[in-house]
């Protein structure tokens, strides 16, 4: 047994009773007398019997698991909304499993599977930013196991939504701007399938068109979410002789790029260029200049992906309505855009 799991068979074979009784005196079944049952509790913590979650989950169809995948272990927001559903699902007696797919559809798939496997009773998931087929996450409908998306979604998808006010929040941010005495704002922005993408650039126009500022598709430009990318992209756009005079990016690493950019070019913040970003990461708290950012509520995020995967889990009545949760996102103002 030093090499391998104990089982409940183990524990009957040296008590000299059968297998059904050890099962049921773990349990406390008031059947089985009073002598049995502490007989059994104590050799099975002697010889430190864990039950079988994958065992359990087939006999019980229920694992008190959910999990959860990120595109990034890493990130500050996606830990922060994994706390949110770790509250609910502390509430509930539930462990949560997490893991990353760093951004690859290869391992989202991967890891869905994988939770598949290991009978999970739900998945909560946030889709990478190179995921456009979704063969895996019909798999998880096909199976009948209760679903939620967050933060990153798409429209193809009849799935239960956890988002940001996309549009709303970007609007806030270039009104900012804007107001900040800001004529020429440029969008930073990435894939264009993306749709939380899509609904930022809506409020962006929106936001322009509100306060009678012309439209230049020239200032609207795309790139991979990453600091390097996002800096490239940004000497691009402040080599122009008509240059921007701030920019909205879409997220805060895409923001810290144009900073980096800006400063190489001998650019002052936010005088010469006024930068916000999207999520209020760690490192736009720290960064120097600090950057202004929409702040999504991560942990809030999480909380009610949890509660809407849970409506599903435990079959409440309306359990089976489609429901799409916007949590508003609050502009956090810092240095880089505080004219």
């Amino acid at each position: 047994m030093a090499n391998r799991p104990v089982t409940i068979k183990d524990i009957a074979e040296k008590l000299s009773i059968s297998v059904s009784t050890v099962s049921r005196a773990l349990k406390n079944n008031p059947e089985i007398s009073l002598t049995t049952r502490e007989a059994v509790q104590k050799l099975a913590k002697e010889l430190k019997y864990q039950p079988n979650p994958l065992a359990v989950a087939l006999k019980t169809q229920k694992s008190n698991t959910i999990g959860v995948v990120v595109p990034q272990i890493v990130s500050s927001f996606y830990a922060t909304v994994v706390k949110g559903i770790e509250q609910i699902a502390d509430e509930h007696n539930y462990q949560v499993f997490v893991s990353s797919s760093n951004e690859r559809i290869e391992k989202e798939e991967k890891n869905v599977n994988g939770f598949l496997n290991m009978r999970m009773d739900g998945i909560i998931l946030s889709l990478t930013r190179a995921t456009t087929t979704y063969d895996h996450i019909h798999k998880i409908q096909d199976m009948g196991v209760p679903m939620v998306l967050f933060d990153r979604t798409s429209k193809e998808l009849e799935v239960s939504k956890v988002v940001a006010d996309d549009a709303a929040a970007a609007h806030t941010a270039v009104t900012h701007l804007i107001n900040g005495g800001a004529k020429r704002v440029a969008f930073m922005t990435g894939p264009e399938f993306m749709l939380f993408g899509t609904n930022r650039l809506r409020g962006y126009k929106k936001a322009l068109e509100d306060k009678n500022i012309p439209l230049d598709e020239t200032l609207i430009s795309r790139c991979d979410f990453t600091v390097e990318d996002a800096k490239s992209l940004a000497l691009d756009l402040l080599a122009r002789v008509n240059r921007p005079d701030a920019i909205f990016a879409i997220n805060d690493d895409m923001a810290i790029g144009a900073i980096a950019a800006a400063k190489e070019l001998g650019l002052k913040i936010p005088e010469d260029l006024a930068v916000v970003g999207f999520s209020n990461s760690r490192r736009s708290r720290y960064m120097e200049p600090s950057v202004s950012t929409m702040d999504q509520n991560p942990k809030e995020v999480g909380r009610e992906a949890a509660r809407l995967l849970f409506e599903q889990m435990e079959k409440t009545p309306d359990a089976k309505a489609i429901k799409e949760v916007v949590v508003h996102a609050d502009l956090i103002v810092r240095t880089s855009s505080d004219r």
